[in-house]
């Protein structure tokens, strides 16, 4: 499973360099930028949290290839169900993380920097899709505010049309016959390497988000995330 990461490097909570003259500028800056110790621990919680996440996820696809080429069938079949349970609760916690800071940039008007998607990153048509509308329309919008709120959506709706997908292909686990297993499994890995974009491209939008967050809405804003990624709070970094 080849995991991929943004082209500018790691960006972890607390760690790099800190930005002597107010927020940095760029979404390259705010991967890099330290973070105030308090934002910095609940980044880096939730990056390690999706991280981990999908880690196990990406594992248990693997271990289902590793089955069929052994053809343990049955076997390959319950690792594969597992991995759909993986995948899912995944997908949910990414969409949570999306929406909290939407509706929290919609209240307070709190707008971090963006890029908008690039195709290249997905291998799925219908995510390819939606990436390449953003990505035009991205490039054309000056105004801050509806770039941030066109990613976002655009970033929910590449995440709707992997689920929706994987769900379909998921069913053939249970009831497709044990030979076609494999092939089943090669259509997940494409969904399962969309996913893993969209949780790279929602990490790196956190960043820039905790990078443009006033010290007085962390609070705030860190009890809506912690409802919508529950795990959270028990995920010490």
């Amino acid at each position: 499973m080849w995991y991929h990461t943004p082209p500018w490097g790691w960006g972890v909570g607390d760690s790099g360099a800190s930005w002597p003259y107010g927020r940095p500028r760029t979404v390259e800056e705010d991967w890099r930028a330290s973070l105030p110790s308090e934002p910095g621990r609940v980044y880096g919680a939730a990056h390690d949290l999706l991280e981990d996440s999908y880690l196990i996820q990406s594992v248990t696809l693997n271990q289902a290839f590793a089955l069929c080429a052994e053809k343990r069938y049955e076997t390959a079949r319950q690792c594969t169900l597992t991995f759909a349970q993986l995948f899912d609760r995944l997908a949910e916690v990414l969409l949570g993380a999306i929406q909290v800071m939407e509706e929290h940039g919609r209240h307070f008007g709190t707008l971090p920097n963006v890029h908008p998607l690039d195709p290249a990153n997905f291998r799925g048509p219908a995510a390819q899709q939606v990436a390449r509308l953003d990505n035009l329309l991205g490039r054309n919008l000056f105004n801050a505010r509806s770039r941030f709120f066109h990613k976002l959506s655009a970033l929910e709706d590449a995440l709707t049309e992997v689920r929706q997908q994987f769900c379909s292909i998921a069913g053939e686990v249970v009831g497709g016959e044990e030979q076609s297993l494999e092939t089943t499994c090669s259509s997940l890995e494409v969904l399962d390497y969309d996913l893993n974009t969209c949780m790279q491209e929602t990490l790196v939008v956190l960043k820039s988000f905790f990078c443009a967050l006033p010290a007085e809405e962390v609070a705030v804003f860190r009890e809506k995330l912690l409802k919508r990624m529950r795990s959270l709070s028990g995920h010490r970094r």
